[in-house]
């Protein structure tokens, strides 16, 4: 299955915003746990930019989630060689 650069983006940033609202906290929080400027976690969760791997793994965790939970299901099913 290929996947758009785009949608596994828009996807990864709905599912901080889920878990942000899930938490009932605010970006604020979670970019300041994560360690991220709050100006550039509002630009990339905003779509202006990605995160990089390392964000995610450090946004997860100030979540109290795993990578995989924020990630789209899609990067994380197996790969079908033919």
């Amino acid at each position: 299955m290929e996947t758009n650069g785009g949608d596994i983006t828009a996807t990864t940033n709905q599912n901080i915003i889920r878990g942000i609202v899930e938490l009932a906290t605010s970006r604020n929080a979670v970019a300041r746990k994560a360690g991220i400027p709050l100006t550039t976690f509002n630009r990339k969760l905003d779509g202006h930019a990605d995160f990089t791997l390392r964000e995610l793994g450090k946004i997860a965790e100030s979540l109290d989630r795993q990578l995989a939970d924020i990630l789209p299901s899609e990067l994380l099913e197996p790969r079908r060689v033919a």
